[in-house]
């Protein structure tokens, strides 16, 4: 093949993916705001600092980590909205709703089907699986959701080259990494991407940051594994989380 043909077959790939991506998301999106009740309260699952910055508000601080104002109020001993300062460093308790793998009882389970030959690194090192893949409030999820406290980092689950990184309808800021054998994978919502499109990224590196750009209801990594552009489950492509790491599974919710 040509350079010239190398090239246009380049772009027709990227071009392919990014376009699959945008129907996906005028079809169903991410985020549902139609079931508040199935929703997950969304924050740290440890408490984690804050330090308050220019312009924000307690309101601000208590919806980016989905906290109650007064809960952010009691854990800082705080009486008045007011008292709030820049510079000021705030404890945000921890709201995850999470159970040990294989206890839930409804939301989202571990993976029991055969696992794919092909197997990807979880692209965050700790986080609660808040919703899964598959048909949601009707609508079809094309990935999974992690959340995590917002600045979490993202990690490329293999190594590959960065086909796209910039702002996707739906997706907020997106990464998508596009790897040997036809593979893709997807990593939505980031506050913001630390790689640029063409980068030559390695397993395990950090590519951007958990954040709440996009259509969601919290913080938390999208995460989709594709494959000749067809979207699959990504569980069937993680390995199956230890007790003792830091990957839950969510009783319910979707973010």
């Amino acid at each position: 093949m040509t350079r010239a043909g190398t090239k246009l077959t380049r772009r027709i790939s990227r071009t392919s993916v990014v376009l699959a991506l945008a129907i996906s998301i005028a079809l169903a999106g991410c985020g549902d705001s139609s079931s508040p009740s199935t929703q997950l309260p969304i924050g740290p699952q440890r408490p984690v600092s804050h330090v308050v910055a220019p312009g924000e508000t307690l309101y601000h601080i208590a919806t980016e980590y989905g906290v109650s104002v007064g809960r952010l109020m009691t854990a800082n001993g705080l009486s008045d909205p007011r008292e709030l300062r820049v510079g000021q460093v705030l404890t945000i308790p921890g709201t995850y709703r999470a159970v040990s793998i294989g206890t839930a009882s409804s939301g989202v389970h571990r993976y029991t089907g055969e696992r794919a030959s092909r197997q990807f690194l979880w692209p965050v090192q700790q986080g609660v699986v808040s919703s899964g893949f598959g048909i949601r409030n009707g609508a079809m999820h094309s990935g999974v959701d992690i959340a995590a406290p917002v600045g979490t980092p993202v990690l490329a689950a293999d190594s590959g080259v960065v086909i796209f990184s910039g702002t996707l309808h739906g997706y907020g800021n997106t990464v998508i990494i596009r790897h040997d054998d036809e593979y893709a994978t997807v990593y939505g919502h980031n506050s913001r991407n630390l790689v640029s499109e063409g980068a030559r990224v390695t397993r395990g590196q950090e590519i951007g940051e958990i954040g709440r750009s996009g259509r969601t209801t919290g913080a938390n990594l999208h995460f989709e594994v594709r494959r000749d552009n067809i979207a699959e489950n990504p569980l069937a492509y993680l390995p199956e989380p230890a007790t003792s790491d830091g990957i839950s599974f969510a009783a319910a919710g979707g973010s």
